[in-house]
């Protein structure tokens, strides 16, 4: 690919965006990518056109700056003409030009991907608070504009009005972060600061008034109070141009000449790791922040965090557990969440490997080359399934498992009985053509059959059927094989149903967050249609990692977020009008009901290999349905059988547990219905391959060996 990124201000310049931004174009050059920046010449020692670790950095002169960002003259000009000669463009936002390379982008043909890194905050004063006004309407229309637009966390995203106005369009990548091992000079540094034996506190980047350091130095005399030896160190810029937030903490910080030392911007990533490491705790007591980078370094060097619990910011020690959350604005509570981490420190301490389980740098490179793949395909008329970013999600995610290259491997929609996933034989199919006779839902049937191969199930074995409700798939394993069967859900009616049902298993009521198995438990587990339906997808998805087997497998199925009209149109016509779609079940039961998210397939890529597991598989299924078909079956049929209201007859034919008895007679009128609903679906075994909505994602991935 060739790859044209923009963004004000670039590596030498150092804030958490630049860093980021910096990362992400070495990375992608590491790769095998062609990459371009294109940024401000902010300092006249900077070359206008230079090779900078592989990357081509191409500098304009600006001719001034209105408050954070600069302003040059020459850059409608020299974006065209870039634009034009690469694949595809990142713009790292907020960027005042954002409107601009957004309409240059529509007119040359060339996808545009939003990397936003968080919404404007100014300080206070007339002109930044209108800056604040003017930027929302522009980066929304940018947002909208793009291709795809990626945030830092979902979490950020889902408190963002702005990234709401362009939320279908979302994809969540966690930062690329690297930093050296910290050395022995870390102890001799804080010896030459006459820090030994004293709690020494750490806070890094600018000092503007979002980073909520005035709360840090109000917080200190209280922690003094209990530890009088605590000492505050800073890394970073004091002065920053277009904010002066420190000379308005200048009182604080001389009401504790002593206790604070100011060590200035560090640019060398060793000495900055050296830096963490001698600090027994890092702070961040943001007023507002996607997440801040440092945050990652400190735990990678060792070190512990306290942040404020707020969304964004919070992420990563919500996601580490290296640290503890603040409520915000509060010097109290953060002096008294200072004391608890730095009196019982084991609590707290960060390890590598476990920063690393979350905050993966490779995890990270790869998203952005498949997003950046997918929306180039996409631009150009191809099949999604023909990208290369769809390739290696279907094909060859192993590969990427084991740190080999993508193998360009092409995937043709295969019939239910033509895969070769290999779980399931021709006697297989043939018994779950008879369990499955009474499905209306063609998309169930159809993952059902996958997911069940995938499963690739052996006699004996024991296997975790997390999210069973009411036991249909425990039902059709056990009439597939022998195995040791466990059923957990958390809606207690559902697993009663079950039980009444016969399902052969051990069935418990339980918070898939936190599974009440032991590491290593099961051979398989089974996950279809549940992550979509909890808080925190990742903590689960971590959950079922710990209690799978070394080699184990993980089939799993969500509802894909660019779902076609034809399945839901009530919800899909709600989303396009940008209304909140129909979560709560009643009259519609539509695609969302009870749901938190729905899933494309980077975003179901990103929470699977996060917890661990290596993706061998990852397919889009359903794209052809009978019009109104999920109100058909889940506002009407559903309700009927639940609540008993068929006659025997219709209810053998209409019931997943009653395949069996159904006698398959076409005078049955749900018998000619199904039929009518197959005939829709059978195209769906004939794809064109320009097909652009699904109604699910089905993936199939394994615990890796150690």
């Amino acid at each position: 690919m060739k790859i044209l990124a923009i963004l004000t201000f670039y590596h030498p310049h150092w804030t958490g965006l630049t860093a980021h931004a910096t990362a992400v174009a070495e990375g992608l050059v590491a790769r095998g990518h062609q990459v371009t920046v294109l940024t401000t010449r902010y300092s006249h020692e900077l070359a206008r056109d230079e090779m900078v670790k592989g990357v081509r950095v191409v500098r304009l002169q600006p001719a001034g700056r209105v408050t954070r960002t600069l302003v040059s003259p020459a850059f409608p000009w020299a974006a065209a003409k870039l634009i034009a000669e690469h694949d595809v463009v990142q713009i790292h936002t907020p960027l005042s030009e954002a409107p601009l390379v957004a309409a240059l982008c529509r007119a040359l043909g060339r996808p545009l991907l939003m990397t936003h890194h968080g919404d404007l905050v100014m300080p206070a004063g007339a002109i930044n608070k209108l800056v604040e006004r003017v930027a929302f309407p522009l980066l929304s229309y940018t947002g909208k504009s793009a291709s795809a637009a990626t945030s830092y966390s979902e979490d950020y995203a889902d408190s963002s009005k702005l990234l709401q106005t362009f939320r279908e369009k979302l994809s969540f990548i966690y930062p690329p972060v690297e930093l050296p091992a910290p050395t022995d000079a870390a102890v001799a540094w804080r010896r030459e600061l006459g820090l030994e034996g004293v709690p020494v506190i750490g806070i890094a980047g600018r000092w503007v008034e979002e980073k909520g350091f005035d709360y840090l130095l109000e917080a200190m005399p209280l922690v003094r109070n209990h530890l009088p030896g605590a000492h505050l160190i800073y890394a970073g810029e004091r002065q920053v141009v277009y904010e002066n937030f420190y000379e308005r903490c200048l009182p604080q910080i001389e009401a504790q000449s002593g206790h604070i030392t100011f060590l200035g911007l560090i640019r060398d990533p060793q000495k900055m790791a050296n830096f963490y490491a001698m600090c027994d705790l890092f702070a961040l007591p943001s007023r507002s922040d996607m997440m801040a980078l440092v945050q990652v370094e400190a735990m990678l060097a060792g070190t512990p965090v306290v942040a404020s619990d707020i969304p964004g910011a919070r992420v990563v020690v919500r996601d580490t557990g290296y640290g503890k959350l603040v409520p915000p604005r509060d010097p109290q509570a953060l002096a008294a969440t200072i004391l608890e981490v730095l009196q019982h420190p084991a609590h707290y301490l960060p390890t590598v490997a476990g920063v690393r389980r979350v905050f993966n740098t490779e995890q990270t490179m790869r998203s952005y080359e498949q997003l950046m793949e997918r929306i180039i395909a996409t631009a150009a008329g191809t099949s999604r399934r023909a990208s290369s970013a769809q390739r290696g999600a279907r094909a060859a995610l192993q590969a990427l498992s084991t740190g080999a290259a993508l193998q360009a491997v092409t995937t043709p929609a295969l019939s239910p009985v033509q895969r070769t996933h290999g779980g399931l034989g021709p006697d297989d199919h043939a018994k779950l053509d008879t369990l499955l006779r009474n499905e209306a839902d063609m998309a169930f049937a159809r993952r059902a059959r996958t997911l069940l191969d995938y499963l690739d199930l052996k006699d004996g074995e024991k296997v975790l059927d997390c999210g069973c409700g009411m036991g249909v798939y425990i039902m059709m394993m056990n009439r597939l094989r022998d195995l040791h069967i466990f059923g957990v859900d958390g809606d207690v009616a559902r697993l009663e149903w079950a039980e009444r049902e016969g399902v052969e298993a051990r069935l418990s009521s339980v918070d898939i967050q936190q599974l009440p198995f032991a590491d290593n438990t099961f051979d398989k587990v089974l996950m279809s249609e549940v992550l979509e339906h909890i808080a925190d997808d990742r903590q689960a998805m971590r959950e079922v990692f710990r209690v799978l087997k070394p080699g184990g497998i993980l089939a799993l199925s969500v509802p894909h977020a660019n779902y076609p009209l034809q399945w839901d149109p009530i919800n899909k016509t709600l989303e396009a009008l940008d209304i909140t779609p129909i979560r709560k079940p009643g009259l519609v039961t539509g695609l969302w009901s009870n749901h938190w998210r729905l899933y494309r397939p980077e975003e179901l890529y990103s929470v699977i290999s996060a917890a661990g597991f290596a993706i061998e598989a990852l397919e889009e299924q359903t794209h052809y349905s009978f019009p109104f078909i999920h109100f058909i079956v889940y506002s009407i049929g559903k309700p009927l059988i639940e609540r008993n209201l068929l006659p025997k007859g219709l209810r053998d034919s209409a019931d997943r547990f009653r395949g069996e008895q159904n006698s398959g007679s076409m005078f049955n009128p749900i018998n000619l219905g199904v039929k009518v609903f197959r005939h829709f679906d059978a195209k769906n075994d004939r794809l064109q391959g320009d097909e652009q909505t699904f109604v699910n994602l089905v993936a199939k991935a394994r615990k890796p060996q150690p």
